[in-house]
């Protein structure tokens, strides 16, 4: 509801102004990926706070591996970025009459995009879950580990719109880059977050 409420208000913004066609893209790129990491961080911070208001934190560090925990969370707030991510895009798009020229560059950069935005925040949500001021925490800490994944995958869907060709996809390869350090790197430290 928080994505579809962005999504209206902002469509209504911006339909008041008169907005050169040359800027649209970088525009509505910004504007659909602000969209997104602010309705990811709404939701996604509480990947690991039902365990700890449950009480059953305690069970599952007894009953599955370190690893086996954060891959079942990583997969849960995936399901929940592509949900979001099904109903917001077409919508934006509809809503905005957004251009693709490069609609396979488009795809890949939201999937990887969505990937690295997803393995970013179960790590913090995982290292936020035992404190006192969740919400705020969350966000403080989220932003900058979000902040080179959010510019690239603006850059990547501005370069789909305008339908500017570049060999490789570069900002495809720098947000898979990303998500398979963050994966990796998450993987190696989430044990010791989780036995603290």
């Amino acid at each position: 509801m928080f994505a579809l409420t962005t999504l209206v208000a902002v469509s209504f913004s911006i339909g008041s102004f008169r907005i050169e066609e040359s800027e649209r893209p970088f525009l509505y790129a910004v504007l659909l990926w602000i969209i997104l990491v602010f309705s990811a961080l709404s939701g996604l911070s509480r990947s690991f706070v039902k365990e700890q208001e449950a009480g059953t934190m305690d069970i599952l560090k007894l009953s599955a591996r370190p690893q086996a925990v954060f891959l079942g969370k990583l997969f849960f707030n995936l399901t929940m970025l592509g949900a979001l991510g099904l109903i917001i895009v077409p919508a934006f798009i509809l809503l905005m009459g957004y251009k693709i020229k490069f609609p396979g560059c488009f795809a890949a950069i939201m999937v990887t995009g969505g990937l690295g935005l997803g393995a970013g925040t179960t790590l913090v949500a995982a290292m936020i879950a035992q404190a006192d001021a969740r919400g705020a925490l969350f966000s403080a800490l989220s932003f900058p580990l979000l902040l080179p994944l959010v510019i690239t995958a603006i850059k990547g869907s501005e370069r789909a719109a305008y339908g500017i060709s570049a060999a490789g996809w570069p900002e495809v390869k720098i947000a898979t880059a990303y998500a398979v350090i963050m994966i990796t790197v998450s993987l190696l430290l989430f044990p010791l977050i989780w036995e603290e």
